[in-house]
């Protein structure tokens, strides 16, 4: 009886190991940009977006990452706004509270036309 053939991945600089997916995470969450995190761990962009799709797990790892870096970066905004930069506190005043601040409410006002009452 024949022994059946065993084909073995060869491990590369370029293949995913957890190491390497844990630093891509890190670094996403510190970045939130995704060529930024890929190029930190060695990765391409393609290949953690198709893990990103394949792996569920990966998936909520990469989710959370992104919700931890936009939430860094809203803070940093916060305490730039409040040193003086007024159109960068707007931005987050209609991004937050858009109810309050969004652009329909800028003037206060609603702009009507003849043929479109109470329109925009």
């Amino acid at each position: 009886m024949s022994q059946p053939i065993v084909r073995r991945r060869r491990v590369t600089a370029a293949s995913l190991t957890p190491a390497k997916l844990a630093t891509f995470l890190r670094h996403l969450e510190d970045s939130g940009s995704v060529s930024f995190a890929a190029q930190r761990a060695g990765l391409a962009r393609n290949t953690v977006y198709e893990r990103r799709k394949a792996d569920p797990a990966f998936a909520l790892g990469w989710k959370n990452a992104m919700e931890m870096a936009a939430e860094m970066l809203r803070d940093r905004a916060i305490a730039r706004s409040h040193e003086g930069d007024n159109r960068l506190l707007m931005f987050l005043l209609r991004t937050l509270k858009p109810e309050i601040f969004g652009q329909a409410r800028r003037s206060g006002l609603r702009r009507t036309t003849p043929d479109k009452p109470n329109s925009f």
